[in-house]
């Protein structure tokens, strides 16, 4: 899979980040050309549906979860 590739697939998962996160938390999307293939509870279900649906390797899988919230330095003199 070409570098293009991925990261218009990354783009298509940010756009329907929202959507995904209220619909599908804690899943794996699989994406192919830009599109949402589907979600998948592991990601081992996930890896055989996009070489199932894809082809072998020809796909992305992007674990939906929140966007982890950067809080700066405040926050990592804390820790």
């Amino acid at each position: 899979m070409e570098r293009a590739d991925v990261l218009k697939n990354y783009a298509a998962f940010e756009a329907m980040r929202a959507e995904l996160e209220a619909d599908h938390l804690g899943q794996f999307a699989v994406l192919h050309g830009g599109q949402l293939i589907g979600t998948y509870v592991s990601i081992r279900e996930a890896r055989i549906a996009g070489n199932a649906l894809c082809g072998v390797g020809n796909f992305t899988t992007q674990e939906i979860r929140p966007e982890p919230v950067d809080l700066g330095m405040i926050a990592a003199a804390l820790i």
